[in-house]
């Protein structure tokens, strides 16, 4: 009886010691395997961006940055200085087109706006000023006579914005965005389009600042070479 109760125990210590050895090697391959899958810093298609299922193919040396906003989102508002200093950073790599989001009847509005502030060239001094207008001082900028009164008092004629505003040249730029919107899904606003395929928007896992961190990821990853020699760059179509 002794000697089965012993070799019981040695049979009971070496099954142990092989489940540990067991354990241990399977503990070893998962963390070799997040190592692998998941270095520091990079970011996982269908959590920290999606790709688009329509992309729009882009040709040149530049990678094409698209932001789609609307002067109505807050979001965007506090979005656009940090998007700024982005973009000055990155001006050598990336070519960068802000567009207006249709979503709705006041998105088109501005969306409208934004092309005719483009066509009377008053874009670049007037962009930032419209954006604090509506939400740093709480301006209520909600209807064409609103908008041509405003900028009336910031140097263009009502009448002058108000033609520009219902011209056929601006009509087309807001249906070509809302083309656009459609085809990439956008949802809301902010969101970024990296060369035509891949989109990044605020969610859970990506607040506002790393929406940057993980734009720097996808355009870097859009400049390597594909074969060693030149760069992804697939032709516009």
């Amino acid at each position: 009886m002794a000697k089965k109760k012993n070799r019981s125990l040695l049979i009971q210590k070496i099954a142990v010691g092989i489940a540990i050895v067991l354990i241990v090697a399977l503990l070893g391959y998962f963390y070799t395997q997040v190592i692998t899958e998941a270095p520091l810093g990079k970011f996982v298609e269908g959590e920290h961006y999606k790709l688009i299922d329509n992309p729009r193919r882009i040709h040149g040396d530049k990678v094409q940055v698209m932001e789609f906003f609307s002067y109505a989102c807050p979001h965007c508002y506090a979005f656009d200085p940090k998007l700024n200093d982005w973009i000055t950073a990155n001006k050598d790599k990336i070519e960068f087109i802000r567009t207006p989001a249709v979503g709705s009847n006041l998105w088109r509005m501005y969306a409208k706006t934004y092309y005719a502030m483009d066509a009377l060239g008053i874009l670049k001094a007037d962009h930032q000023k419209l954006f604090d207008a509506i939400h740093g001082l709480g301006q209520n900028l909600d209807s064409l006579d609103s908008l041509a009164t405003w900028f009336a008092d910031n140097g263009t004629s009502a009448q002058a914005f108000r033609s520009m505003f219902d011209s056929q040249l601006v009509n087309e730029r807001v249906e070509a965005a809302d083309q656009l919107e459609k085809r990439f899904k956008i949802a809301s606003v902010p969101s970024i389009v990296i060369n035509g395929k891949y989109l990044v928007q605020p969610s859970s896992e990506v607040g506002m600042s790393r929406m940057l961190d993980v734009m720097d990821y996808l355009v870097k990853k859009e400049l390597q070479p594909s074969d060693g020699t030149t760069s992804s760059r697939p032709d516009s179509g």
